[in-house]
């Protein structure tokens, strides 16, 4: 395992953790009652205050942000692929702690592993894919292409250093056994590409932003037939738009104001994904200060956060994410973020490798 490759995966892990943790503080909150809550901008970890859907939890808590992100990870490295299995098996291992279940569990994601678990795990992916969406939420579709998508996209991303052909195809996988609609497949796509752009050793933010856009378009082009169509606004129109808001030359603060109000930080995937992608421009790509506004820019802040912290840390790597930060994750948290991480890049490298033996020998 390569040093380099070491930093980057577990940047990105850390990365997410960490904007995941920090948002949970803020999550629901307006950019107002943020400051009037905690006296400011959060800018390290807080234990959550009532009225957030993590209260009661310590300071440095994940929630399934990076809680289901984390499960996916471990599946696909004992697995040793990306399979539906893996996604479906994420989902139900998350799912075993029952006040994480229900208190974080949004409304895809919950109707999700219910119905799975009426089928005791038996149904398979072809009977499994396109009977997820249905009318059950009218005019709410936004509960179906949700965020959810998004968080667990940069997984399939990390995975494929540089690849981003195979990482939307990944990330489609994945995507069909949460979220089988054409918007959420777009969103995951646009992150997934984004995360394997930022595992090259020369990415930039604009190489993970083209990425991106490529992603949304590629992952509406590849959407399985039986996937479903909502109606929604574009990621890429909407990503589009986010870029385009934090571009103007207004101070950082009024530019971050705007995203929220035009762009908005809601559950949809068309805004989650659009703002996070904003954020990582409006900060050229630094780590901490990209997660700091993550957290405070309202509403879907652990998501927005650990998808921010997901794709910065990857580019950036391990060395920019503070270690007091990445402590109080270890220490709030039972998960083995070194451990899990040499196992996966042991798999990036050795998918890399059957990779040139498939090109030497076609």
């Amino acid at each position: 395992m390569t040093g380099r490759l070491r930093e980057k995966v577990l940047g990105s892990f850390y990365g997410a953790a960490v904007g995941d943790a920090m948002g949970a503080a803020t999550e629901s909150f307006s950019r107002r009652r943020i400051e009037e809550v905690y006296g400011g901008r959060v800018t390290t970890f807080q234990k959550p205050a009532p009225e957030t859907p993590a209260f009661g939890r310590r300071a440095g808590q994940i929630t399934d942000a990076f809680g289901i992100p984390w499960s996916l990870a471990r599946q696909i490295v004992r697995r040793g692929a990306v399979d539906a299995r893996a996604g479906i098996d994420a989902l139900l291992e998350w799912s075993e702690d029952p006040d994480v279940f229900e208190r974080f569990a949004g409304m895809t994601t919950k109707k999700v592993i219910r119905q799975l678990r009426e089928s005791a795990g038996s149904m398979n992916y072809w009977e499994y894919a396109g009977r997820l969406g249905n009318r059950l939420f009218k005019s709410h579709f936004y509960a179906l292409s949700s965020n959810g998508a998004a968080v667990k996209a940069f997984v399939p991303g990390i995975l494929n250093p540089g690849n981003p052909d195979q990482a939307i195809q990944d990330a489609i996988t994945i995507c069909m056994t949460s979220h089988d609609d054409r918007i959420s497949i777009s969103g995951a796509c646009a992150v997934a590409a984004a995360a394997s752009r930022a595992m090259e050793d020369d990415a930039s933010v604009e190489s993970m932003v083209d990425a991106a856009f490529y992603g949304a378009g590629e992952g509406l082009e590849r959407a399985p037939s039986d996937a479903m169509s909502y109606p929604g606004p574009s990621v890429s129109k909407r990503l589009d738009m986010a870029i385009r808001v934090v571009m103007k030359g207004l101070p950082k603060e009024e530019r971050i104001r705007l995203l929220a109000d035009i762009v908005g930080t809601g559950p949809a995937i068309a805004e989650t994904v659009p703002v996070a992608f904003a954020l990582l421009v409006c900060n050229g790509g630094e780590t901490m200060p990209a997660i700091v506004d993550a957290v405070n820019v309202g509403d879907e802040t652990s998501a927005i956060a650990a998808i921010v912290g997901a794709l910065t840390g990857a580019r950036a790597g391990l060395s920019s994410i503070r270690p007091e930060d990445r402590r109080t994750i270890l220490e709030n948290n039972s998960m083995d973020i070194e451990g899990t991480g040499a196992q996966f890049c042991a798999l990036i490298e050795k998918r890399s490798r059957m990779g040139d033996m498939n090109l030497g020998t076609a």
